[in-house]
């Protein structure tokens, strides 16, 4: 905004109560994290007087006002509110008298943060302010963060403390919305059945060597892991009563790591063995299929992985059947500290507690192989420390498992909102990876609670017919690196574009819920998950300028910038979109099916398609297979496949490829498109851009967002920006092209410069040192402006103009200043008075309405003065004639017709009159004149006389005919 509007918005006396950074589910916002930018709004109570009012933050440094429309106003109040391309907020109050308003104006906190706290200042106009509830911002640093893990770590690792000495009143630490996956050193993505496939390809020999080498490293495994606490009942720890939530998520960030705990009947009888295993401090200890005893080594390849990762094998049985513990008799019980959070309040998407679980699977089936001699390998079940991959049954058919969420020191329990319906319910549990490739291999998943399970629109699970709680995977669930698109296929790893068709989902209700697994093969991985089955609604992406190519939303330092072409030659510079995504799985396993980016370049700029980078969350550009290097290392481990890039113009389509979203790791973080753009090095002028990113699944789940606009002006000089009012809507400017504007400078040299499409011109290479007069060529119908001069002013380094126009006004920063001159339409007055055709008399009650020579009918508001146009007479604003001469002001030159949509009783309607507004002036009111009615029709005495008349005649004739009844 001006100056001069922050000066009025100073006189006016404007003041903000009280102004509160909030998140964006408004809750007060108390520290924020570094390195983590964060889209945050700020709760203003603010009395704003007439007209416009400017709010600005007093450093811009680390926080901005995001631009854009307010649109939680009070429609009653007439005031509007937006953030402009400067970041400024604009109040503009249409009453007359000053109103208190309350509105949310979104900010956006720079990134990093690196200052100890964060204190937002506000201003009005140029004025900083001091206002209540804006307060110190603690800023926590990574190292905070490491720190406080630290200490809660210690906390749960100290088993020898009785439970009752915990740390009361501590601060539960709080979980972001999207927790980030924990990076693999190994492809986490791999599937449970990589087991089966790799064995099948395996020789005898390869077999034997693999059986040897996890004999040799069994020693070093062991004493390399932690001794695990075994107990038999870890449930009694658990208080009466239960806390009631309203959703939880397991998250697949979370871990127990060594602070499991493994009990239940079965454990310490005989062939049954509780294993600790690890990854090892290299996290490469891992094994994507299981022969013999290596199953007591290492950690399987299917789980979360990372350096020192734990899982804990209960080895069920021997060598022979014999020597299997009785399953279907006994439990295994295990404690789970940390498997993700839990919000307790239905207004909050935030799960601002962590959540723990006791799982208890019983009733199990020994696999019938078990039954044949010579069997490779006895019963075990394996259990991750990451809740989320879950367990890995082998040699077992069928279980039951009960699962028992509970509070962060395993004190109480969680009890789930009662089920109703699939729209109302907010927590469900997933089971992922279902699938029936092949017979006598297929797997089911289901619940003991008569519950109905949720499924994805396209899905290859269904609900078995025969028995009652059961649903079967009936799809062939395709690995990583070959092609799922057939009719019954789904890739079945996390992270493919079609996974959710392999799952199901059941409503998490009261306080154990009761599910139960089944696997034809008798060895199948299954994890556990409470994402949802089908795509979620992704978050606005956002857009930002800059010339620096590196991937962060920071660098946006030509959005809102000018560059003077008379110092800068800049020919290229970058737009990024950052699309956000959310978490998989802890939100959902289901990714788009497609992803789409539209852009529009403007007008002067070019891209070429290998100018167009796609990054992923991690701020990595995506690396594609080349071709010719087919089969060599490394190779089969990048996307293999770009997708579609079209450019038409300056219209642009990128449809991402399956690899290209395989890729992508939805972790709650943005991914990008980077595009350098190209343009002529003189070019002069803005550029402004905005795109739009789709996450297209089909059916419910087609969703678009447009991204912000982002603006950058090119200039040489000053901008002269040329409108003229509407003529037929005097509220409204548009741009005039083809102005002409002479420029006088004060050494006597002369220019002429002409607007262009958009209104606007540059007044080049102006020097400080002189002073210019400018007059402009004024457009056919407009009145023209007073010729006004420019200066510089070296105090304020500013161009400052002088003249008694009010049409000519100067805007902008010290780099981006805009002379705006507008023009007004010519407009004149029309007066007319209804009389009597008679006797000349004034005549009330006539209807009229006026029509311009386009055929539009004019409003009019109660001054009467021209407001704009309508298409039917029935919406014009009708003029009432009275006593006095009716006049109409603000008609833009021309002709109109003066129409009589009433006439007054007992007159004709009178004829329709022509009239013309010009610059001469009407100095009397045109007369127009009705006649009345030959027999009048209603009102006035006349009427009496012709009855009274007609009734002495009829009467006179009467009496003729009774005297002379015979005409005689």
């Amino acid at each position: 905004m001006t100056s001069f509007l922050r000066t009025q918005a100073q006189e006016r006396e404007a003041s903000i109560s009280t102004a509160t950074l909030q998140d964006k589910t408004g809750g007060v916002v108390t520290e924020v994290t570094s390195h983590q930018p964060q889209n945050l709004q700020l709760e203003l109570a603010i009395e704003v007087p007439e007209g416009e009012t400017v709010v600005t933050l007093d450093n811009e440094d680390n926080a901005k006002f995001k631009p854009g429309k307010i649109a939680d106003l009070d429609p009653n109040q007439d005031i509007t509110a937006e953030v402009d391309e400067e970041h400024q907020l604009l109040l503009n109050n249409e009453q007359e008298k000053a109103q208190q308003v309350k509105l949310t104006v979104p900010i956006k906190l720079a990134d990093p943060l690196l200052i100890p706290a964060l204190l937002l200042k506000l201003k009005l106009g140029d004025t900083p302010v001091d206002v209540e509830g804006i307060h110190e911002i603690k800023v926590k640093t990574e190292e905070n963060n490491a720190e406080d893990k630290t200490t809660e770590e210690t906390v749960v690792e100290d088993k020898n403390k009785d439970t009752s000495t915990k740390k009361k009143g501590s601060q539960t630490t709080k979980q972001k919305k999207s927790q980030k996956t924990v990076t693999p050193n190994n492809d986490n993505n791999t599937t449970k059945k990589v087991a089966e496939k790799t064995t099948e390809r395996k020789t005898e020999e390869t077999t034997t060597k693999e059986v040897a080498n996890t004999e040799n490293a069994k020693t070093s495994s062991t004493t390399s892991t932690k001794s695990l606490q075994v107990t038999t009942a870890p449930e009694k720890r658990l208080e009466a009563g239960a806390i009631a939530v309203h959703r939880g998520q397991v998250q697949i960030g979370s871990w127990s790591d060594n602070n499991m705990e493994i009990g239940g009947t079965l454990i310490g009888q005989k062939g049954v063995e509780v294993i600790p295993k690890s990854s090892g401090e290299d996290g490469k200890k891992v094994s994507g299929f299981y022969v013999g005893d290596n199953f007591k080594e290492n950690y399987y390849v299917s789980y979360q992985q990372k350096p020192e990762a734990h899982s804990y094998a209960v080895a069920l049985g021997g060598k022979s059947p014999a020597d299997d513990a009785d399953l279907d008799k006994g439990t295994i019980v295990v404690y789970y500290p940390e498997v993700g959070a839990y919000t307790t309040s239905n207004q909050s998407e935030k799960l601002e507690n962590k959540m723990g679980a006791i799982v208890e699977i019983s009733n199990m089936t020994a696999h019938d192989k078990n039954k044949e001699t010579g069997r490779q390998q006895a019963p075990f079940i394996d259990f991750s420390s990451n809740f989320y991959s879950g367990i890995v049954y082998n040699g077992i058919k069928q279980l039951d498992i009960d699962i028992t969420f509970m509070n962060e020191d395993g004190t109480k329990r969680l009890k789930f909102p009662e089920f109703t319906s699939e729209e109302d319910h907010s927590a469900y549990f997933t089971f992922g990876s279902l699938n029936g490739n092949d017979l006598g291999k297929h797997e089911w998943a289901g619940t003991r609670l008569n519950l109905p399970a949720k499924l994805s629109d396209d899905t290859l699970v269904q609900a078995d017919k025969v028995n009652k709680g059961w649903y079967e995977g009936i799809g062939e669930g395709v690995y990583k690196g070959d092609e799922y698109t057939g009719k019954n296929q789904w890739g079945d790893f996390l992270g493919s574009t079609n996974y959710e068709r392999g799952a199901v989902s059941f409503p998490l209700t009261d306080v154990t819920q009761k599910f139960m697994l089944r696997s034809e093969s008798g060895f199948t991985w299954q994890s556990f998950s409470t994402g949802s089955v089908v795509p979620l609604k992704p978050e606005e992406p956002t857009k930002t300028v800059h010339t620096n190519p590196v991937f962060d939303p920071k660098y946006n330092d030509l959005d809102g910038a000018t560059i003077n072409r008379d110092e800068n030659d800049l020919s290229s510079f970058y737009y990024t979109v950052y699309q956000p995504t959310y978490s998989i799985p802890d939100e959902s396993v289901a990714k788009p099916n497609k992803i789409i980016l539209t852009d529009r370049l403007p007008d002067g700029m070019s891209l070429k398609p290998e100018e167009i980078v796609l990054y992923n969350t991690d701020g990595k550009a995506l690396e594609y297979a080349d071709p010719k290097k087919a089969g060599q290392p490394g190779e089969d481990e990048k996307v293999q496949m770009r997708g579609t890039l079209t450019i038409s113009g300056q219209n642009i389509t990128y449809e991402l490829s399956n690899g290209e979203i395989e890729e992508l790791d939805f972790n709650g973080d943005p991914f990008a498109f980077q595009m350098r753009v190209t343009f002529d090095d003189d070019f002069v002028g803005t550029f402004r851009n905005r795109a739009k990113v789709a996450f297209n699944s089909g059916g419910d789940y087609d969703f678009e967002n447009e991204t912000n606009e982002v603006v950058t002006h090119f200039h040489k000089g000053i901008t002269l920006k040329k409108l003229g009012d509407l003529p037929w809507d005097p509220a409204k400017n548009r741009d005039l092209e083809g102005v002409v504007f002479n420029v006088k400078a004060s050494d006597g040299g002369t220019a002429q410069v002409k607007t262009g499409k958009n209104g606007e011109l540059v007044l080049r290479k102006l020097d400080p040192k002189m002073t210019y007069t400018i007059t402009e060529e004024v457009p056919k119908g407009y009145v023209s402006p007073q010729e006004f001069t420019l200066s510089y002013n070296r105090d304020s380094k500013r161009w400052k103009i002088s003249g008694n126009s009010d049409q000519v006004v100067i805007s902008g920063g010290q780099n981006n200043q805009v002379i705006t001159v507008t023009n007004k339409i010519k407009r004149g007055d029309y007066q007319f008075k209804k009389i009597d055709g008679t006797t000349d008399n004034p005549l009330a009650g006539a209807e009229f309405i006026i029509r311009n020579k386009a055929g539009k009918y004019l409003k009019f508001d109660d001054d009467r003065k021209m407001t704009g146009v309508v298409d039917t007479h029935e919406e014009a604003t009708r003029l009432t004639s009275t006593d006095a001469a009716i006049k109409v002001t603000g008609l833009p030159y021309g002709k109109y017709k003066l129409i009589e949509a009433k006439a007054p009783d007992g007159y004709v309607v009178g004829t329709t009159h022509k009239f013309t507004v010009s610059e001469k002036t009407q100095d009397t009111p045109e007369l127009i004149k009705n006649d009345p009615y030959s027999l009048p029709v209603t009102g006035g005495r006349g009427i009496i006389w012709f009855i009274s008349l007609g009734l002495i005649l009829t009467l006179s004739a009467l009496a003729i005919w009774r005297t002379h009844p015979r005409g005689g």
